[in-house]
Formats: C-alpha cells, sequence, structure tokens
C-alpha cells in the first residue's frame, strides 16, 4: 500500500511539474521578447554602406537611405530597457576593411512591449545608424580620362569609379593600419604613393599638359601660372587647386572680405625644340 501510495504521490508530481511548464510556455512568462528591428539612417549619402551583425554573424546591408529588417531575440529584465536586444554590431566598409560604427535602438513604449509578448508578436523597434569613421585625412586625386575608358581608383579597400571620357576631382580617406593604405592605386595596379598634403594628377592617356589660373574675388586679381605640367602618366602638383578642368566661378560666397579661387585647366603643350 505505500509503495502505491509513493508511486500515485511521484506521478501526480510529475504531471503537475508538466502542467506548469506547459502553461509557462502558452503564456509566455518569463521568456525573453522578440523584436522586430527596422535598421535606417535616413540622411545618408547614396554610397554609404552599413553591414549589420548579430552573435558574430553578418545579416544583411543599408545601403544608403534604405532600410534593412531583422529580428533579434531580447532579454529578460525588470524594465524594458533591461530587455533589449544586446551582441549587435554594425561595420563600415573602410581603407582596411570594415570598422564598427556608432548606431541607437529606439524601442516601443514599455505599455507596447508588454502587449507584445501578451499577444505573442515580436515588439516593434528602430535603429538609427550612423556613419562614424575613424580619423582620416582627404586625399585629392586629379583624373584626366578623356580618350579612356572607364577606370577605377582606389586607396586600400574604398574606391571611386572615373566614368569614361571623364575630367574629374576625386577625394578618397586615407587612413593607417595596412600596407594596401600606402599607394593610390588605378585598376588595382600602384600608381604613386599617397600624400594628403599634395594634389596627385593622373592623365590616362598620358597626352595632355595643364596649368593653373586663378580669380580673385572682393578685389581685382587673376592671372595665370607660369608653370607648365608636361604631359605624363602622374604627377604631383605644386599646390592643391580648388577646381580641374572647370570655368572659375563669377562670384564667391566668404566670410571675409577678399578671396581667391585657382582651376587646373588643360592647354597646348609646348613644342619640342628639334
Amino acid at each position: 500500500m505505500k509503495q502505491r501510495c509513493s508511486l500515485s504521490r511521484i506521478r501526480w508530481l510529475c504531471s503537475f511539474r508538466l502542467t506548469i511548464i506547459l502553461i509557462l510556455a502558452f503564456t509566455g512568462c518569463g521568456k525573453p521578447p522578440m523584436f522586430h528591428i527596422v535598421a535606417r539612417n535616413e540622411a545618408a549619402d547614396k554610397s554609404e554602406q552599413y553591414k549589420i551583425f548579430l552573435k558574430g554573424r553578418e545579416l544583411g546591408t543599408v545601403t544608403g537611405s534604405g532600410t534593412f529588417e531583422f529580428d533579434a531575440e531580447g532579454r529578460k529584465g525588470d524594465t524594458f530597457q533591461d530587455t533589449q536586444p544586446q551582441d549587435i554590431e554594425v561595420k563600415i566598409p573602410w581603407v582596411c576593411g570594415l570598422v564598427k560604427t556608432d548606431f541607437s535602438l529606439y524601442l516601443a513604449h514599455p505599455d507596447e512591449i508588454e502587449r507584445a509578448r501578451a499577444e505573442h508578436r515580436a515588439v516593434q523597434a528602430n535603429m538609427s545608424l550612423s556613419y562614424m569613421p575613424p580619423p582620416f585625412d582627404w586625399v585629392t586625386i586629379f583624373v584626366d580620362n578623356r580618350g579612356g575608358p572607364r577606370q577605377t581608383l582606389s586607396i586600400g579597400e574604398l574606391h571611386e569609379q572615373v566614368p569614361a571620357g571623364a575630367a574629374q576631382r576625386v577625394l578618397l580617406p586615407h587612413s593607417d593600419g595596412c600596407d594596401k593604405a600606402r599607394d593610390v592605386r588605378l585598376n588595382d595596379e600602384i600608381v604613386a604613393p599617397v600624400n594628403p598634403s599634395r594634389t596627385l594628377l593622373i592623365d590616362i592617356t598620358h597626352s595632355h599638359c595643364y596649368r593653373v589660373e586663378w580669380s580673385g574675388y572682393g578685389f581685382d586679381d587673376s592671372g595665370r601660372g607660369k608653370t607648365i605640367y608636361l604631359a605624363r602618366p602622374f604627377q604631383f602638383l605644386d599646390g592643391n587647386p580648388d577646381f580641374f578642368m572647370e570655368s572659375l566661378p563669377g562670384s564667391v560666397m566668404t566670410p571675409g572680405n577678399a578671396t581667391t579661387r585657382d582651376t587646373l585647366k588643360d592647354v597646348a603643350c609646348p613644342k619640342r625644340v628639334t
């Protein structure tokens, strides 16, 4: 008789525990909430990219002002701030590879979190992305691609496309950290060492010559430089002109009373003396 009572009691306890587990599973009591997160940067430049990681795994990419949506499990906690997901990272492509950038996570109101948990659905949350690269210097490159096909200009892992036949001013960021960031590359071939303090001029067809022109604003001054940059594959300029292959503006708004602007224009190459 004692053995029967003992077995009955064990069965009853097991049944009771199973019932409690099922109730907890059904109601979601004690379970961390699930969040449905929408990541975006409405003010982003169209070329910016943000890669979203969760627990070290890449989930997707936000390009420009687009969005990316994903689910992330929250945590158990006494307050709604304690329940927000962890192990989320955002990285941006940079000179020596991906680097972390900042973001802010905006959760729903506490009442909405409790309502979502009671209805067994994900809590809505917004992730605001920020483009915060490491310290860097801008490198200025003038590319004369007249007569050439599309070119790819790069420093490290970052690159810029120069359309076929275009002559344009290119800005690329530079920061230390890897050997590949030491040089300017054209179509993945080294052109010249990086020098943020001097403008690099690249002539794709090696057939053009150039000269600096300037104009004063707020005072009467204009002219042309005496130095003519002869046809070469690449060369560093003596100064850093404001414009490349463009006419000088008719007027300039400045905080001071007077200023100057200069531009690098092509000129006829001097005839060789034979």
